[in-house]
């Protein structure tokens, strides 16, 4: 009993999950939406140039025009792609 009353005393790990699985955890969520960020930038980047290229071309034969868009902006068009793109890198 008095273990455990020690353990309240001092405060548990449990209660205010701070265990090292919990601070583990973060950190890998952490680093996951770092890495998630760049991949989005990196992205955008290149689908932003694909975007101002395929503008040249007839609105017929743009490869990603959208429909319903209308008069997308070059950087919407962008982001996009890369939202349709992007989260299937994270699914394997």
């Amino acid at each position: 009993m008095k273990a455990q009353e020690l353990r309240y005393a001092q405060g548990s790990e449990d209660m205010l999950n701070t265990g090292q699985a919990a601070v583990a955890a973060q950190q890998a969520r952490r680093i996951d939406r770092r890495e998630y960020r760049w991949l989005m930038a990196l992205a955008v980047s290149c689908f932003f140039v694909v975007s101002v290229v395929t503008r040249l071309l007839p609105r017929s034969l743009r490869p990603f025009a959208s429909s319903a868009a209308g008069s997308e902006s070059c950087l919407a068009e962008a982001r996009r792609m890369a939202n349709a793109v992007i989260p299937y890198a994270f699914e394997w």
